[in-house]
């Protein structure tokens, strides 16, 4: 047995009606424009003069505005050439059960020690608790793996968006600075 390509409908599928095509090709062409606008705008963004950073505040922008316009561009391309994907029948989702409020509840409170972590300890290790927390949560088994995680993108997105792009994200907090961390 044969089955389509990605993104191709599958044989003997249902066509999508027209009104779906329009829609869905509406869609796509209002994300590329958004893409070209948000590039524009992207070009206003004021950066100080003289400044000595590497990348400066429109990188990101930039970057994740191509990326959008790129791959709405993609699919664009590929719904002209009548290629649509089939629809989702529905989400995996289990009706018979309600909201697990302890892992939401404790997600939640991952997210509100920020107001608490970062000021105290500083960013790398309030992004820390934050990811252990949330990941936790979630349902991770190796709490130290949790841990690591969650170090290595304080720190990573520290260098990234507190030095390369000179953002102010305190490495430090007032607990870290008095014990000489």
């Amino acid at each position: 047995m044969t089955t389509a390509p990605t993104g191709a409908p599958e044989q003997g599928a249902p066509a999508a009606s027209r009104s779906a095509r329009i829609e869905a090709l509406a869609f796509v062409g209002l994300l590329v424009v958004l893409s070209i606008a948000m590039l524009v705008v992207t070009s206003s963004i004021r950066e100080p003069a003289g400044s000595t950073n590497g990348l400066g505040a429109r990188v990101v922008p930039y970057a994740v505005c191509g990326l959008m316009l790129v791959s709405s561009l993609v699919v664009l391309v590929q719904q002209l050439r009548g290629r649509f994907g089939s629809a989702d029948e529905g989400e995996d989702v289990d009706l018979e059960h309600g909201t697990a409020w302890l892992p939401t509840g404790i997600v939640v409170l991952s997210f509100l020690s920020l107001i608490i972590t970062i000021p105290m300890l500083g960013w790398p290790l309030g992004v820390t608790i934050l990811f252990a927390g949330a990941a936790l949560a979630l349902g991770a088994k190796r709490w130290w793996a949790a841990v690591l995680a969650g170090l290595a993108i304080g720190v990573v997105t520290q260098v990234v968006f507190g030095e390369l792009l000179g953002l102010s994200l305190p490495i430090t907090g007032a607990l870290t600075s008095w014990i000489g961390l």
